[in-house]
C-alpha cells in the first residue's frame, strides 16, 4: 500500500496488505506472531528485522502452489529491490512458515504434505530464502468441540493434524535450509475457538522462533 518507504511494525501486522486474486485476509486479521518475533530477535542479535507480509489464513498448500506463492515471491523481490537500492544488502534473508491447518482439513498424508510442501521451498529457495523457521501447527480444539464439522468428529479432525505436525518435523529434519523454529502444539489451553489462538499463543510462538532463527 505504501511501497516507497519502510514503516515501523506494529499489529495487526499486514492489516491493509491485501492484494485481489492473490493474498488476500479481507479484514480478517486480527494479530500475528512477527512484533513478538522481531521483538525478541534484535533483542538477541542487535539487528534491525524488515519484514514483509505474505500471509492468508485458511490456505492450503495447494493454493500455495496453485497462485499465493506468486504473490509472496512478488512482494519479496519488490521488497528486496528496494533494500538493496536504499538500504543496502540484507545480512540474511529468512522465511517463517506457518501454515497446515487446512491440509489437514483436507485429509492430506503425511507424505502429501511434504511433496506440496517442498515444491513451495524449492521456489523460495530459488529466489534467495536462505533459511525458514517451519513453525508447527497446534491442535484442531478437540476438548472444547468434540462434536468437529464437515462429518469428522474432534478426535477424527486432531489425528489429520497429527498427520500434518509429522510431516513437518520430518521435513526439518531431512532437508538442509529448513529449521523447526516453534510450535503451537502446546498452546491448546490458549485456543480462542475451534482453529485460532490468543494472542498470547502466537506471542509465545514468535519468541520461540526468533530464539531458533537467531542461533543460525
Amino acid at each position: 500500500t505504501a511501497p516507497g518507504q519502510l514503516f515501523p511494525l506494529e499489529e495487526p501486522f499486514g492489516k491493509k496488505e491485501n492484494r485481489p486474486g492473490g493474498l488476500d485476509d479481507g479484514a480478517k486479521k486480527t494479530g500475528s506472531l512477527v512484533s513478538a518475533f522481531v521483538a525478541e530477535y534484535y533483542a538477541l542479535t542487535g539487528r534491525p528485522v524488515v519484514g514483509v507480509s505474505a500471509s492468508e489464513g485458511g490456505t492450503s498448500t495447494g493454493q500455495w502452489l496453485d497462485y499465493l506463492a506468486k504473490d509472496a515471491l512478488t512482494r519479496f523481490q519488490d521488497a528486496l529491490a528496494w533494500l538493496r537500492a536504499n538500504e543496502g544488502e540484507p545480512a540474511r534473508i529468512y522465511m517463517l512458515w506457518c501454515q497446515g491447518e487446512t491440509d489437514g482439513d483436507k485429509g492430506l498424508t503425511v507424505q502429501e504434505y511434504k511433496k506440496n510442501f517442498l515444491a513451495l521451498w524449492e521456489r523460495f529457495r530459488a529466489a534467495g530464502i536462505q533459511r525458514c523457521g517451519l513453525i508447527q501447527i497446534g491442535h484442531f480444539n478437540y476438548p472444547v468441540y468434540p462434536q468437529g464439522r464437515d462429518g469428522l468428529t474432534g478426535a477424527q479432525l486432531e489425528d489429520r493434524y497429527t498427520l500434518i505436525r509429522q510431516a513437518q518435523e520430518e521435513l526439518c529434519r531431512e532437508e538442509p535450509g529448513l529449521v523447526l523454529a516453534a510450535t503451537f502444539a502446546d498452546s491448546l489451553d490458549l485456543m480462542k475457538d475451534q482453529f485460532h489462538y490468543r494472542q498470547p499463543a502466537y506471542d509465545q510462538a514468535g519468541r520461540q522462533a526468533a530464539r531458533v532463527m537467531a542461533g543460525g
